[in-house]
């Protein structure tokens, strides 16, 4: 999703897609877009991400039967901010 970047996009279809390394097992959906976005020099209209915040969104089960039966949804960014690092110190 971070190589999206800024670009504004509609999902059309939204359906699990987890990520399995050895037996650990990360929950994540596979978002499909209106929209074509060129990312490296491929031109692709789906999206995988485990990104917690975004497969929250998406495991909506209203929000995913809306969407998956022709109720698209956008268009929307995925806004990017690092977090913030707080250094502490003792005194």
């Amino acid at each position: 999703m971070a190589k999206i970047g800024d670009k504004a996009f509609t999902v059309t279809f939204i359906e699990d897609s987890d990520y399995t390394q050895d037996d650990d097992v990360t929950k994540g959906v596979k978002i499909t877009t209106k929209e074509t976005i060129e990312i490296e020099g491929n031109i692709i209209n789906k999206f995988y991400t485990t990104r917690v915040v975004i497969v929250k969104k998406f495991n909506n089960k209203k929000l995913r039967a809306d969407v998956n039966n022709g109720n698209s949804l956008g268009p929307i960014k995925c806004v990017s901010e690092k977090s913030i690092s707080v250094k502490i110190s003792s005194i």
